[in-house]
């Protein structure tokens, strides 16, 4: 398969394409401050067709009370997703590998995905580069679907929450994170920890946290001990941390208690519990049979949807395999990880959380995101972290 790939064009220039960048969207939200709208100013296309932007985030984005009040109006997203962790076919770097599923609809109820690239820099913390998804920020209308951004007709001002709708990136260390869909079982709530003295979030916001804090597993785990988790309407996710090491976990959240697995690979079930009989742990697939009747999901064996990807993904590991590292881990070429992905990668079908909207390869050494959107393969961009 041919293959072409394009670095994303820097704020201010064409996009791939060539085309000019327009006139410029609207945002008219009185409470903007002059380094939001600048901002917004910096929103450019990368692909041909709209589906992923680039955004650079000069603006303080922590303790502002308008986007505090805006993430309490608007619903979570609620995704099925698949990520993975090697290293690269020298060993020197590691590569995180995440698809990012969700079947959006456009207002005419065609198939549709926005995702901005931003770029953040906060005063005292890491540089980073996350993938966003923007439909989220007006889902019950579907404003924001694929080129709009650059229209000169839709309002971008609830762009500014981009920082805390991230739904994977890296930072200047090395470190990725990854948040992913949960199913919450029959009899269950969500998670809604209650511990006194700390300070309550959702998941997409420790995602931020650890983006802009962390350099390690190690402190990513910490991090998520000092804060009480809230799901939001039901749903809850679990989050996949990788570093430069090639340390790796997942961390859950079950009966309200937080819980750390070293896993390679996740997909939409939980990793660390009693419950899921059939994980990929310290290497070793845990395998037992997973039951369906009817074509109907079975959950009391621990499953939530997407085993059936996550087993193909640690097949193909297991054939990348050292032999000769003391760690066993799986050594491949970014090429062959976007290929792993593009197998796991799901067409629209009747479930919400099927249909790929990009698949992703961070490398912890390039700092640096090598990107295919709806799952064209032929088409590759790369998002570097400055």
């Amino acid at each position: 398969m041919d293959k072409k790939t394009e670095t994303a064009p820097s704020s201010g220039s064409t996009g791939p394409s060539g085309a000019d960048r327009g006139p410029g969207n609207p945002h008219s939200f009185e409470w903007l401050t002059d380094e939001m709208s600048a901002s917004l100013d910096t929103v450019h296309r990368v692909d041909k067709e709209g589906f992923l932007y680039e955004m650079d985030c000069s603006y303080d984005y922590y303790g502002n009370p308008y986007i505090t009040s805006l993430m309490e109006k608007f619903g979570v997203y609620d995704a099925g997703c698949s990520a993975f962790v090697t290293f690269n076919e020298t060993g020197d770097s590691v590569l995180t590998a995440r698809n990012y599923d969700y079947r959006h609809t456009d207002a005419a109820g065609g198939y549709t995905g926005l995702n901005v690239a931003i770029h953040c820099a906060p005063d005292g913390r890491y540089r980073s580069v996350a993938i966003a998804d923007a439909y989220w920020l007006d889902s019950d209308n579907a404003t924001f679907s694929a080129g709009v951004l650059d229209d000169g007709r839709t309002d971008t001002s609830m762009l500014v929450m981009l920082p805390y709708v991230c739904v994977d990136g890296i930072n200047e260390k090395g470190l990725t994170v990854s948040i992913l869909k949960l199913d919450v079982k029959e009899g269950e709530s969500s998670v809604d920890q209650k511990d006194a003295g700390k300070i309550s979030i959702g998941h997409s916001v420790l995602t931020r946290y650890i983006l802009d804090g962390c350099a390690t597993v190690d402190e990513a785990v910490a991090m998520a001990g000092d804060y009480n988790i809230k799901g939001v309407f039901g749903m809850d996710f679990h989050i996949f941390v990788t570093d430069s090491t090639g340390a790796s976990a997942v961390l859950e959240w079950r009966y309200n208690k937080l819980c750390v697995t070293k896993v390679d690979a996740v997909s939409n079930f939980y990793s660390g519990f009693d419950d899921a009989e059939d994980y990929y742990k310290n290497g070793v697939l845990m395998e037992n049979v997973v039951r369906l009747e009817n074509s109907v999901k079975e959950y009391k064996y621990g499953f939530g949807h997407g085993y059936h990807r996550f087993t193909g993904i640690v097949s193909a590991l297991e054939r990348y395999i050292d032999f000769s590292r003391e760690d066993r881990a799986a050594k491949m070429t970014g090429e062959q990880a976007m290929r792993i992905l593009s197998v796991a990668a799901q067409d629209p079908g009747t479930e919400a959380t099927s249909m790929t909207q990009y698949s992703a390869v961070y490398d912890s050494k390039s700092l640096s995101a090598t990107v295919c959107m709806h799952q064209d393969y032929g088409s590759v961009f790369r998002i570097t972290l400055d």
